[in-house]
């Protein structure tokens, strides 16, 4: 009997997950010790890596296969307003640091094994939306709109997402795909983060 692909995928990538959350400034966010600054940089981070990443999806063959609603479901724009509202200037955003190494988003397997980790950071980022409008006194209009991704109905569109992916991982085939894709993004963005708090 195949095991339950979200099971298998919360698992493998757990460790990965767990590393990532333990990178300085999210430490700091729980906290409430990050400064605006910071946290800024963080979002610099951030953007470097779902830019890129969401313009690749973009570009995949795989992404109408996969069901993975990207338009509904971007990410850059969020960043992007956030950034804006802390100061950046549009412009300067073109030349942000960008990371060149990015899953393979080749197959609808890897496509939803690695949006698995973006959609899922936005249940995460609930409880982060609250830490920062306690801390620096921002709201999701002002600068957080990326951590509070879809409001209220988070829950509800991370469920839709849970649903696809179950849809999609019937088979050991595309379970393993989906696993490696998720371990995979956690790894490259784990140092991704690692690499840009040493900068």
């Amino acid at each position: 009997m195949t095991a339950n692909i979200l099971e298998r995928l919360r698992n493998e990538s757990a460790p990965h997950h767990d590393r990532v959350e333990a990178n300085p400034y999210a430490k700091a966010i729980m906290a409430g010790t990050i400064d605006l600054n910071e946290y800024k940089k963080y979002l610099e981070l951030f953007y470097g890596y779902i830019a890129p990443l969401e313009r690749l999806a973009e570009a995949s063959d795989a992404l109408a296969e996969s069901g993975y609603d990207l338009e509904q479901r971007r990410k850059t724009p969020m960043l992007e307003n956030d950034l804006v509202r802390l100061g950046e200037d549009r412009t300067r955003l073109e030349s942000l640091p960008i990371c060149d190494e990015l899953p393979d988003l080749s197959t609808p397997g890897k496509l939803l094994g690695c949006f698995y980790v973006i959609e899922g950071s936005t249940m995460g980022g609930q409880m982060i939306t609250k830490k920062l409008s306690q801390s620096l006194n921002l709201t999701p209009e002002e600068g957080l709109s990326y951590f509070y991704s879809y409001g209220a109905e988070a829950r509800a569109r991370w469920s839709e997402f849970r649903e696809r992916l179950l849809e999609a991982g019937q088979t050991e085939a595309a379970q393993e795909e989906m696993a490696e894709s998720a371990v995979e993004t956690f790894r490259l963005l784990e140092r991704w983060l690692d690499e840009g708090a040493r900068r």
